[in-house]
């Protein structure tokens, strides 16, 4: 076969079978994923329960005191008490004891339009447990370990 001809490049890069050595071909191989999940507007919940209480606003930012039991997941959608959206959880800091998070606020929205202890609330599916963050005890025996080498 001349250079450059597909199968000459195929044979190059391992694929074709000359005389008498078998082709490996495109046989067994991963298959392509479907890509990354495109972003679905969700709609506000069947219902909310309050997350906490705004403290400030800093830098276009609200800054929530959780009064909420549970830690809210990133970019879960706040809401008011009538579903309307707020903006997404930004960030969650603080001590386990006082958690607090910012939101980064939808357009429209503004910080200056809400004042200290206005309740917000959230999606309660949007929530991880507390004992989610704290050291976990040594369970009882675990999985064997493999050979030692």
């Amino acid at each position: 076969t001349r250079p450059g001809t597909p199968s000459s490049l195929a044979r190059a890069m391992g694929f074709g079978g000359g005389k008498g050595s078998p082709g490996k071909g495109f046989g067994k191989g991963g298959k392509g994923g479907k890509g990354g999940k495109g972003f679905i507007q969700e709609g506000p919940p069947d219902t909310v329960e309050v997350m906490g209480e705004f403290v400030h606003g800093c830098e276009g930012d609200l800054i929530i005191k959780s009064t909420n039991t549970k830690v809210p997941y990133f970019n879960a959608m706040i809401y008011l008490e009538n579903k309307s959206e707020v903006g997404k959880v930004d960030d969650v800091f603080g001590t386990l004891q006082q958690v607090m998070f910012s939101i980064k606020v939808c357009e429209g929205i503004s910080a200056s339009s809400f004042k200290a202890g206005d309740k917000l609330y959230i999606n309660p599916m949007k929530l991880l447990p507390l004992e989610r963050f704290l050291p976990q005890p040594k369970g009882a025996g675990g999985g064997g370990g493999g050979k030692g080498g």
